[in-house]
């Protein structure tokens, strides 16, 4: 249970996060990049809605006269015709809606079309959001070490005294994501551009180190957001009330110095159990989130605009057979708001009978509220008390432990301090058992509110769930048309298949379930979705390998449904925050590019020119990632020059690792092969110029 494993070493500090945003479709029914082709849309399009329609149908739709209404499926749309290049979709990007000289004709039609994200009208909105010039860079800021438990009973931090040496070199040391060159060295990545549910980080290089002495440095594995919290800053929307919760594992091959690295010397010394350590298990959350999302273009030019947040969270022992993307254990998933509409988010739990203690992770749950703006400060909301409580069937509710959740119990800078775990002490009893927590139920009991100012009623707000599901493959690529019985990309080049893990009270399950897996599909260039049924099984077992199609290019997420859980088909996504069940899908397009590369082709060889390279391999970037042809300038002159090291970072090898060419990691497989070919073609002409 590595969060809940000794020593824990909790840290904090800030984050910066700097996404490039052309590519999703935040205006949606405005769309200006196709997720499932992997295209920008030019021009962009605007998908009009029934009553759009209507309009149309009764000339009074404001657009152009003779403008033609476009069919994609069973979905219409229109161009913005004067957006057709590339300087002016840039230009276009940048500028609110209705304010451009470029479409005049259509910005009484941004009057009528409202965003689906939000219920408003598209003027006055920035087509490529807040960070058009977004690298997709990320990492951390001042993050340091603020305390080191040792055991359930000592906690340790620069104010203790008689402080081990060992620890006190610990306490103040720096935890980064830079290479020697002082720049981060770390990217986040959607799977799917337009759900931004699975964002994973790659990272070259994390180090902790204390007045130049490095205690830890290695190359992590994909970093996973496994957790999200919508409702985690009470009084914030959006991006700024929630936060997310990444896991991830640095394998000891991976440890400069393996298992003599003086954190690992450290977690031999405090570790409490005798499986094989295998290395450092990584858990932090992101919150308190401070983002400028209307950027004046005019001002920033082709500057970032990155996002930033607090960071809080622990390194622990790794050992043998745990996941490396998630830590199984016993889920306690909302089942009542505790204000309002707003629920917590997961709550993984342990229970350690020997230790007479239930421990809960509570990191991205605990609520907080923005209590200034200028400069911005948070706090602890005041939920009040909540009572833990095992639950059997037929027999009354008994209470483990009360804690209180507020600035004077729980306080942000003790969350900050303890890194978001909380220890509830019980004493062994008859009704508290390792047979009575092995038949029960975890419930959190306490008071849901329909306003701030509402009295509430004391109610179930989280219970356990029958059974935890995860897989460390909750992220996967693949090209259209591969066999998926060959596995998928996820952590690095080699395929490997999708593996899925069931706990049941804690532990791995034993028995077959039932299990139900429901399909949410991007459609139609992503302007919808649509829901199906994928699998119905009443024999899953723990470890089943599932095999997902790949028949089609796709965005695709699918949401598992174990034992009796209810499917809520009209919203997916609710129950994929809510229990963290999913696992994402990106079936890359497979174009033909057989006049190029296949010898059996009537049309081969056609020559693979620079212009080819262009508008095949870079036009779309050009548009949406503009940030790339600012680094790698998009010249014929460039890559003639700089092929070897940009044939480097685009290689299927240096697929993990954070210089990987695109950032995206949205190239199919047969884009590579047609680069390839450029520098071949290039290379063989090259060197018959010599020969002659």
């Amino acid at each position: 249970m590595s969060q809940f494993d000794f020593p824990r070493i909790n840290f904090s500090g800030r984050a910066f996060i700097n996404p490039g945003t052309a590519n999703n479709n935040i205006l949606m029914p405005l769309v200006t990049y196709d997720p499932i082709q992997v295209q920008a849309l030019l021009p962009p399009r605007i998908y009009l809605s029934q009553d759009l329609l209507m309009l149309h149908r009764l000339g009074a739709l404001p657009i152009p006269q003779n403008q033609l209404i476009a069919e994609d499926g069973d979905l219409r749309y229109i161009e913005i015709e004067p957006i057709n290049s590339r300087q002016t979709f840039a230009d276009w990007a940048i500028t609110p809606l209705g304010q451009s000289l470029l479409d005049t004709d259509y910005h009484d039609l941004y009057e009528l079309v409202r965003s689906k994200r939000t219920g408003k009208p598209l003027t006055g909105h920035q087509p490529a959001n807040w960070n058009y010039y977004g690298g997709m860079e990320f990492g951390f800021r001042d993050v340091v070490v603020q305390s080191v438990a040792i055991s359930d009973h000592r906690l340790i931090t620069s104010e203790t005294s008689e402080c081990p040496a060992d620890v006190a070199g610990l306490l103040g040391a720096t935890l980064c994501m830079e290479h020697e060159l002082g720049q981060t060295s770390a990217v986040m990545i959607d799977v799917l551009p337009s759900l931004s549910m699975f964002s994973q980080v790659f990272c070259d290089r994390i180090q902790l180190q204390q007045n130049g002495a490095v205690l830890m440095s290695g190359r992590p594995e994909k970093g996973s957001l496994r957790f999200m919290n919508p409702d985690r800053i009470v009084n914030q929307t959006g991006a700024l009330g929630a936060s997310g919760t990444f896991f991830a594992v640095l394998p000891l091959e991976e440890l400069a110095g393996g298992m003599h690295a003086p954190l690992m010397s450290l977690f031999r010394y405090y570790g409490q159990k005798s499986e094989p350590l295998k290395g450092i298990f990584i858990r932090y959350n992101l919150f308190e989130v401070e983002e400028s999302q209307t950027p004046d273009y005019s001002i920033l030019g082709t500057e970032a605009n990155p996002a930033f947040a607090t960071i809080v969270g622990s390194l622990t022992p790794w050992y043998e057979g745990e996941m490396k993307s998630i830590m199984m254990g016993r889920q306690l998933i909302p089942v009542a708001p505790f204000l309002a509409d707003k629920v917590f988010a997961p709550v993984i739990g342990q229970v350690d009978i020997q230790q007479g203690r239930v421990r809960l992770d509570v990191l991205g749950s605990i609520p907080e509220e923005r209590v200034s703006s200028e400069p911005p400060a948070y706090e602890t909301y005041p939920v009040g008390p909540l009572n833990l409580m095992l639950l059997t069937e037929g027999k009354p509710a008994i209470s483990i432990g009360v804690f209180q959740v507020d600035a004077q119990h729980l306080s942000r800078e003790q969350l900050l301090k303890t890194g978001g775990i909380l220890d509830l002490p019980f004493s062994v009893t008859k009704e508290l058992t390792e047979d009575a927590f092995a038949a029960g139920r975890l419930i959190l009991y306490g008071r849901s509110k329909a306003s701030v100012e509402d009295e509430g009623s004391e109610v179930i707000l989280m219970q356990e769930s029958d059974y935890m599901i995860a897989s460390d493959q909750a992220g996967l690529y693949a090209d259209q048309g591969q066999d998926p019985n060959e596995g998928y990309v996820s952590y690095g080049p080699v395929k490997e298949p999708c593996r899925v893990c069931v706990y049941q009270k804690g532990r791995p399950c034993t028995e077959a379930l039932p299990v139900t897996i429901m399909e949410l599909t991007i459609t139609q260039s992503g302007a919808s979705t649509s829901v199906n049924q994928f699998l119905k099984t009443t024999d899953f077992r723990d470890g089943q390998t599932v095999v997902f199609p790949t028949d089609q290019a796709a965005n695709k997420m699918y949401v598992f449904y174990p034992g009796s859980t209810k499917v809520n088909s009209e919203n997916l996504l609710t129950d994929l925050i809510r229990t963290g069940y999913f696992v994402s899908l990106r079936v890359l397009p497979s174009p033909d590019y057989g006049k190029f590369l296949d010898p059996s082709h009537p049309h081969y060889p056609t020559p693979v020119t620079f212009e080819v390279i262009y508008q095949e391999l870079l036009h779309t970037y050009d548009l949406v990632y503009p940030k790339a042809s600012l680094i790698t300038p998009f010249t014929e002159d460039y890559f003639r020059r700089g092929h070897k090291f940009i044939a480097h970072r685009m290689a299927p090898a240096n697929w993990a690792s954070a210089t990987y060419m695109p950032s995206s990691r949205d190239m199919p497989r047969a884009k590579w092969d047609l680069f390839c070919k450029w520098v071949t073609d290039r290379q063989a002409s090259r060197n018959g110029s010599i020969s002659s």
